[in-house]
């Protein structure tokens, strides 16, 4: 299974992570990927180029090579939510 979630940081609640979390309930070898961006895009179907996608394609793998990630449990992230919604 694959979906894509685009979620103002409004809509990022409680609520949310818990039906996330009922999504993937013994799904064990599920990923979550996360991000966060200032602007809105028009999500994953945005127009651009060839030569944008392979450029947003080839710093992500820098970014991998370099071990510039982020990862995290289902604990941790349940902690990072009620973190921004006390914030």
């Amino acid at each position: 299974m694959e979906a894509v979630l685009r979620v103002s940081a409004s809509e990022f609640t409680d609520e949310l992570v818990n039906k996330i979390r009922m999504l993937l309930s013994g799904a064990e070898n599920s990923e979550i990927t996360i991000s966060i961006t200032e602007i809105p895009s028009s999500g994953i179907l945005r127009n651009e180029t060839r030569d944008e996608y392979f450029s947003r394609l080839e710093k992500s793998l820098d970014n991998l090579e370099k071990g510039n990630v982020i990862s995290f449990n289902g604990d941790t992230f349940d902690q990072f939510a009620r973190h921004l919604s006390i914030g």
